[in-house]
């Protein structure tokens, strides 16, 4: 009886899916691991758990000991505070004197004198060594914990002069924006990699892509076709499609009447097309016309239109 199902089976997947025997069998051993993976996993998730938790003296203290620990992470000592404790401890605090300056050239002295804090000071100062610029009055809010209430104290004496090359002005925090060149028209069929990353949007995987997908098709016939890309979005494409054309499209053909099942890969022709045309043709004989392929249910009128260009009889 066994035998009888695996049989009726094999025949059902042989004509569904085009596979062989060989291929029938693998296709079934498959489905059987796949029952028995999903079997098992089902079995543990059902099963009722058999632990009893049972909590020792010892378990208890190391729970109490883990609380303690996660209490102690989620406030920490405030390790900084007594660091600039100290270091105001070893450094008096200057008397405030404000006056006009400017932070481009203003030394850690005269920033404490403003009324600073020492490791404040230091840090602009070594900011300025490692070549930063101060462009405008906020640029000093910019310098890490700068504080607010003393960026206030302090805006009606800053002054800071204008830079003497334009160049270095536009470094200030602000990025410089570039003109984009508009890319040049270029056919679909010859286009490189290199000319392709131009575009916005593409770089050098999907660039590669188009023209991976380019060959095996064999060129493009339509400019739509571009669309069939994986992994192209909507945008990608409008972009390729508003540079690229097709002129005079050199088609590479495959010949239905003496190329092998092998021979006949292409991305409009799946395996079992493949198949099924090599089995007509054994047949029926050899095709005359597109219009023969008709005959095939497999076929449908678009698989059809879009394998004409590329189909020799």
């Amino acid at each position: 009886m066994f035998c009888l199902m695996k049989k009726q089976w094999m025949q059902w997947i042989q004509y569904a899916f085009g596979y062989n025997r060989t291929e029938a069998k693998g296709f079934i051993l498959l489905l059987m691991l796949l029952f028995t993976y999903l079997s098992i996993h089902l079995y543990v998730w059902l099963s009722p758990s058999k632990v009893s938790i049972a909590l020792t003296q010892s378990q208890l203290n190391q729970n109490t000991a883990l609380v303690s620990l996660i209490e102690t992470a989620e406030n920490p000592p405030n390790r900084f505070k007594s660091f600039e404790k100290k270091e105001e401890e070893a450094h008096p605090v200057v008397p405030m004197r404000l006056h006009s300056f400017d932070p481009n050239v203003a030394s850690v002295e005269e920033f404490e004198e403003l009324g600073m804090p020492q490791w404040l000071a230091k840090r602009i100062d070594r900011f300025k060594s490692k070549g930063g610029k101060f462009f405008k009055k906020e640029d000093l809010l910019k310098i890490y914990d700068f504080p607010e209430p003393l960026y206030q104290k302090l805006i009606p004496y800053i002054t800071i002069s204008a830079p003497q090359n334009d160049k270095f002005a536009k470094r200030s925090f602000i990025l410089q924006e570039k003109t984009p060149k508009t890319p040049a028209k270029f056919d679909l069929n010859t286009v490189d990699t290199t000319r392709l990353i131009q575009l916005k949007g593409i770089g050098s995987k999907l660039a590669a892509r188009i023209v991976k997908y380019r060959d095996i098709l064999g060129n493009f016939v339509s400019t739509s076709q571009i669309r069939e890309v994986y992994g192209l979005d909507s945008l990608v494409v409008e972009e390729i499609l508003r540079y690229g054309y097709i002129n005079n499209p050199q088609v590479r053909k495959i010949n239905v009447n003496e190329s092998s099942f092998e021979q006949m890969k292409h991305p409009y022709i799946k395996p079992y097309i493949a198949k099924a045309i090599v089995n007509f043709r054994n047949q029926h004989g050899k095709f005359q016309s597109i219009q023969d392929l008709k005959a095939i249910k497999l076929l449908t009128p678009d698989i059809i239109q879009k394998l004409e260009p590329y189909l020799a009889f």
